[in-house]
């Protein structure tokens, strides 16, 4: 995998300050990596904002998830409103699965106006 930017890695708190601590016009991200950031508790919508804010046209995601609640599949099921989701890996016997995802079209547009 090559970037077209210089990586970079930084703390973050879902949905706090995002356009102050990673304004868009200048943070351009290749990947975002998340793993098991998906478990039972209230901030789920501020994990799909982050990734929302986050990303750009060129932007993959690749995020690992087990799936423990069926609040993860509801999340999921949001996520792929905003997302075109691709399962790249599966593990049947621990419930887990490795997702590539990439905006999708409408969201790109959204986002523009």
């Amino acid at each position: 995998m090559r970037s077209k930017h210089e990586p970079e890695v930084k703390e973050l708190s879902w949905g706090v300050d995002l356009e102050k601590n990673f304004p868009q016009s200048e943070c351009h991200y290749d990947y975002i990596l998340a793993a098991d950031v998906v478990y039972s508790h209230p901030y789920l919508e501020e994990l799909l904002m982050t990734f929302d804010h986050l990303c750009q046209d060129d932007t993959i995601i690749l995020w690992t998830m087990k799936f423990r609640l069926e609040k993860e599949n509801n999340f999921v099921e949001k996520f792929k409103y905003i997302f075109d989701v691709e399962v790249i890996y599966n593990l049947p016997s621990l419930q887990i699965k490795l997702y590539r995802a990439t905006w999708k079209i409408s969201s790109r547009l959204r986002k523009e106006t």
